[in-house]
């Protein structure tokens, strides 16, 4: 029997966390992991750091914030994200060094350097859809898909679906 895998997506905006929902705290919120959006760091550059320490209080943390550079990797892992989700851009050269940072990258599955990504030891994608690649686990951020390998997440902003 597959048990379906389901977690929650919340988002930060000018270094505010919004998505909670109403009437409960961040530590009685239900799971085990959840998805942060960071948007000030997908279009600023600007990190939101003690927030995911303050996330990471209470859940394992995929952070949805595109780092460009290595020191902006180790720094979202050491402030408390378990994966970390790259930009659908990244270059081979920094995937490759990235993925030597941490094996807890995650490439979204329309990334020309998807295939490059999962040969050279990455194993973590986020996607819109099913997908059709050699992966271990795959966050879907579409309609419900079912699957060992599959984790759905609930209420991830569609204005980033085209970067997914």
């Amino acid at each position: 029997m597959t048990m379906q895998l389901s977690i929650k997506c919340l988002t930060i905006q000018g270094s505010e966390l919004s998505g909670i929902p109403p009437g409960i705290g961040l530590e009685e919120m239900e799971g085990e992991e959840i998805m942060i959006c960071d948007y000030d760091a997908i279009f600023r550059g600007k990190f939101n750091f003690k927030l995911y320490d303050r996330v990471a209080k209470f859940f394992e943390l995929i952070v949805v914030n595109f780092p460009n550079r290595i020191e902006d990797l180790m720094d979202s892992l050491i402030s408390g994200a378990y994966s970390v989700v790259l930009s659908p851009d990244e270059a081979p050269e920094t995937l490759k060094r990235m993925l030597e940072v941490s094996e807890n990258i995650i490439l979204p599955y329309r990334s020309e350097n998807l295939g490059f990504f999962l040969n050279n030891g990455g194993k973590y994608i986020i996607s819109d859809r099913q997908v059709n690649v050699n992966f271990r686990k795959c966050y879907n951020v579409g309609p419900e898909l079912s699957g060992d390998a599959y984790v759905n997440v609930s209420d991830f902003p569609e204005n980033l679906l085209p970067y997914i």
